[in-house]
């Protein structure tokens, strides 16, 4: 029987799929050094056909990932053919505007062969814990002052390992053993999933992917389009104000649909900005725009290229969700995760009981300092506001929403930095009201550790300061973030606005953060 043409068994073949993607995700997860992948699990993975179309991707990856993978595997076959590629070659980049949206985020994609045929590929994206560039992430004026740029190369040729591009690797970040293990476990779980895939095709005997890719795309399309169709065709326009730096922008959304066809437009939203990193690249913002619908749409759809193909998703060139090289990219979340807020409330009024009001997002700083050894550390501690509420469901605390991200344990972070989290609980009523709640932020106090002889500089990502979680369909506005050092907050020339960063510079400095409640769904009502 033919395996494609039988239901059954094409469905144990997709799963199979998934379950490969998953495995690269552990793999990944179980070999990486640094604690913003091997704890915070800042990492994705996924299979792609010979042509870099997605057929499988880990369910557990970073949302943003998914969809520039893509993106980077077809740029990879641009620059190098199928037919010129050999068993052991491995690529590489980080370039922005082809994968996740900054220079961190790394991707290494691996062509699985079939004999001497390229029949598919294996792809991960990882968060480097350090790019090298600089550290005050409100100054960069342009990409090239945010880190080391890695055009499309060879990371391994016919299975020699590219010392040169790794010697410029260890020269140019911060704690080069972490982003060397890190990598290398990228390229683990790369040969673990190729391998994985050259099993499944042999056991089904198949001599390629290409009838196998193209039915799971067209299921998913035909279900994501039968999921689109049943919303009335028409306009639905949304805006949304975000802190930006120190001045709220504008992110105004269009969303039309036409039958079974969906287009997401973004004109109207501000004009991208420098100096600081606040800018989207079009690969991250159509990532996260395609997150959102999903979530809306057909949550528990499996993902691949054909969910993709009802989708037109544009934003002026030139604009903060389309900017233009070499704009500034590293706090490209500081305006991309609004996103998911802005179609939301486009959305609220045809779907109401299918999208969430504003949540807190993601609470995070890097603390960075030397040792008594003359050593540096530079560890990450991430943690998440309140959710959104949302048709029938309050919202949930400490929720990194839109992101699969870990919360960070306290003791792993103690353990890599020489800090001590005093306290860290949920803050009662931070929540938006509502018929039903947003979630409630958290109260974290932080100071360094008894007797420690260096200041530690936090290297803080924070939104929702200025505008707050907003609230839907009548719901209230989650409380804003609050940041105090020893009692005061940040003074507008303070090194927190010109630079992003925050010091203790004794054991008796103490930093408290509230982190932003969720926005209400809906109004209260009498007796609640």
């Amino acid at each position: 029987m033919d395996p494609i043409r039988d239901p059954a068994t094409l469905q144990v073949i997709w799963s199979r799929l998934i379950s490969i993607s998953e495995e690269m995700f552990t793999t990944v997860w179980r070999t990486a050094f640094s604690p913003v992948v091997a704890v915070i699990q800042d990492h994705g993975c996924e299979l792609l056909d010979a042509e870099g179309n997605c057929l499988a991707h880990a369910p557990s990856s970073m949302p943003a990932f998914n969809l520039t993978m893509p993106i980077v595997t077809r740029a990879v076959l641009a620059g190098h053919p199928a037919e010129t590629m050999r068993p052991g070659d491995v690529f590489i980049t980080n370039d922005p505007w082809l994968s996740a949206g900054h220079l961190p985020d790394i991707c290494v994609v691996t062509p699985v062969f079939a004999g001497d045929r390229v029949v598919a590929f294996c792809a991960t994206i990882a968060h480097a814990n350090d790019i090298g560039g600089t550290n005050d992430d409100r100054r960069p004026r342009t990409v090239y002052e945010e880190g080391l740029q890695i055009p499309i190369l060879k990371l391994y040729d016919s299975g020699e390992r590219n010392e040169t591009l790794y010697a410029i690797l260890r020269a140019n970040v911060r704690g080069p053993e972490e982003v060397i293990g890190d990598l290398d476990a990228l390229v683990a779980a790369n040969e673990v999933g190729a391998r994985r895939m050259q099993q499944l095709m042999h056991e089904y005997h198949l001599a390629d992917l290409c009838a196998l890719s193209a039915a799971i795309q067209e299921r998913t399309e035909s279900a994501v389009r039968a999921a689109i169709t049943a919303i009335p065709d028409g306009i639905y326009t949304a805006q949304t104000q975000f802190d930006a730096l120190q001045t709220p922008l504008t992110i105004a959304v269009s969303i039309r649909v036409d039958g079974s066809d969906l287009h997401v437009d973004y004109s109207g939203s501000a004009d991208e900005v420098s100096p600081g990193g606040i800018n989207a690249t079009l690969s991250y913002t159509s990532a996260q725009t395609f997150y959102t619908l999903m979530c809306v749409l057909a949550p528990h759809l499996p993902h691949n290229e054909g969910s993709l193909r009802p989708f037109q998703i544009s934003a002026p060139l030139g604009s903060i969700l389309n900017c233009r090289f070499p704009a500034p990219v590293n706090l490209r979340l500081r305006s991309g995760w609004h996103l998911n807020t802005v179609i939301f409330a486009a959305l609220s009024a045809v779907l109401p009981d299918r999208v969430m009001a504003g949540s807190g997002f993601l609470a995070a700083f890097q603390a960075r300092g030397r040792r008594p050894d003359g050593s540096n550390f530079n560890v990450p501690f991430f943690a998440g506001g309140g959710q959104g509420a949302s048709y029938g469901h309050d919202g949930r605390a400490g929720y990194i929403y839109p992101s699969t991200a870990a919360g960070m344990a306290v003791e792993i972070f103690e353990s890599r930095a020489p800090l001590l989290i005093r306290s860290k609980a949920i803050l009662p009523e931070s929540g938006g009201s509502g018929r039903w709640r947003g979630g409630p932020g958290q109260r974290v106090l932080v100071t360094t550790r008894p007797g420690w002889p260096e200041p530690v500089e936090f290297l803080i990502t924070q939104d929702r300061m200025i505008c707050p979680a907003p609230g839907l369909n009548g719901g209230g506005d989650g409380a804003p973030v609050r940041l105090l050092l020893n009692g005061e907050p940040p003074v507008p020339d303070s090194t927190f606005y010109s630079a992003g960063y925050l010091t203790l510079s004794s054991d008796q400095d103490v930093l408290l953060w509230d982190f932003a409640g969720g926005g209400g769904w809906g109004e209260e009502e009498i007796g609640d």
